[in-house]
């Protein structure tokens, strides 16, 4: 199961205004992906992975009087892309075992007999 948090719980824990989180968003301090939309009884709302965005807020919160929310975002931003670039798919069978590069790849297709899905999209975007 799931460990969300809501987007009103993560304001209220960390003392936040709902500006700057977005702000954040927008200079690319909290990815995009991250902002998960669902359906409850009063509307919809977004929630987080619980873990991922209490470490990010708080390193946001611990770093900014030191360093600029700007160089911030370059430094998350250049991580994220480094180890984006060192992440391979394994394909493993009785027989042998492959390693692909994710980012080296053309398509990755998973069929069942009639229907086609391309994965490689979610392969790029998903976070490890």
């Amino acid at each position: 199961m799931e460990d969300l948090i809501s987007k009103r719980e993560v304001l209220e824990r960390y003392g936040i205004s709902y500006g700057a989180l977005y702000r954040w968003k927008r200079m690319g301090l909290i990815p995009e992906d991250w902002f998960i939309k669902k359906s409850t009884v009063t509307g919809q709302e977004t929630f987080f992975q619980r873990e991922a965005i209490c470490r990010r807020v708080e390193l946001i919160l611990e770093r900014k009087e030191s360093t600029s929310l700007e160089e911030l975002a370059e430094e998350l931003q250049g991580k994220q892309k480094e180890r984006r670039s060192q992440r391979k798919l394994q394909v493993k069978n009785a027989f042998v075992t492959r390693e692909f590069s994710v980012e080296e790849l053309e398509s990755v297709v998973l069929t069942d007999g009639e229907r086609e899905i391309d994965i490689l999209d979610y392969l790029r975007e998903v976070s490890l």
